[in-house]
């Protein structure tokens, strides 16, 4: 079995609605990241918290949702994982299970299935776009030995 997990970092409170199986569509304003389809893959909550107008007041929560536990949203962490079932881009009809709204900006949806929440977060610095971790020996690595390019000398 494989150790090796792509990772994504997403800001807070994004990563605790992801493992809370609110967010159920992670987007991207571009297409970089449709290599992740049909691969589990773990969420990183980042050091910083988005205070956007969409993560305080986000139109597609509902007030109770809004109102739970925010102490539970750790910055640092690998909160869990998820299987990336698809990759497309995205229309109107895509923003409650993304959270955002998919009419008026053109975003590109990792499609999220099978989220497992970690009981134990593991603390981990994050980087921008796709990074990987290795969970047996709980440790980032440079890059999963599979992907990498293969030199013909």
């Amino acid at each position: 079995m494989d150790n090796i997990y792509p990772v994504i970092t997403l800001y807070q409170p994004w990563a605790t609605w992801i493992m809370r199986e609110w967010k159920t569509i992670e987007t991207r304003t571009h297409p970089r990241f449709s290599s992740l389809q049909h691969k589990t893959i773990l969420i990183h909550a980042g050091m910083k918290t988005d205070d956007s107008d969409y993560s305080v007041k986000n139109p597609y929560l509902s007030k109770e949702q809004i109102s739970q536990n925010p102490d539970e949203m750790v910055n640092g962490f690998i909160l869990g994982s998820v299987f990336v079932s698809g990759f497309n881009s995205l229309y109107e009809s895509h923003s409650k299970a993304s959270l955002i709204d998919c009419k008026d900006t053109q975003r590109w949806g990792l499609f999220l299935e099978n989220i497992k929440k970690f009981d134990n977060p593991i603390p981990c610095k994050g980087e921008m776009g796709i990074w990987y971790f290795d969970m047996k020996k709980s440790e980032k690595v440079k890059k999963k030995r599979t992907e990498t390019l293969k030199l013909p000398f």
